[in-house]
């Protein structure tokens, strides 16, 4: 006589917990403007990954110094891309675009043994 109250009890806690994880995969809006949200969102995002890549700096200072060391990577490193950037009041050189911060950190540890003072920086085109 007990063993049906039990089973019962398992039965029931079983169909509820099924019912919990049948959740559907796709999303469904009630209306177009939240569709419309999601989907400037969903734009957004996307341009956001696409113009945001790592580099790496490795010198910032003077205009002397800078062209003097962006000529030296550049002779050693000529399949590596490499720019010269002004910002008040210093000149900086970066070298590389990288998408993944992985592959990115990897080059650094090259770089550093030719240029101790480098580091990694997150940048954007938006």
């Amino acid at each position: 006589m007990l063993k049906i109250p039990i089973l019962l009890v398992f039965m029931g806690v079983y169909l509820c917990s099924n019912s919990l994880y049948s959740q559907e995969n796709s999303i469904r809006y009630n209306d177009t403007l939240t569709k419309k949200f999601y989907d400037l969102k969903k734009d957004y995002s996307k341009r956001v990954y696409e113009s945001t890549f790592y580099t790496i700096q490795i010198y910032y200072g003077g205009l002397e110094d800078a062209d003097s060391i962006l000529e030296d990577f550049r002779e050693n490193y000529q399949e590596i891309k490499s720019n010269l950037i002004f910002e008040t009041p210093n000149y900086k050189v970066r070298i590389g675009e990288y998408k993944d911060i992985n592959i990115a950190s990897q080059k650094l540890e090259e770089i550093r043994r030719i240029y101790p003072s480098s580091f990694i920086i997150k940048l954007s085109d938006l």
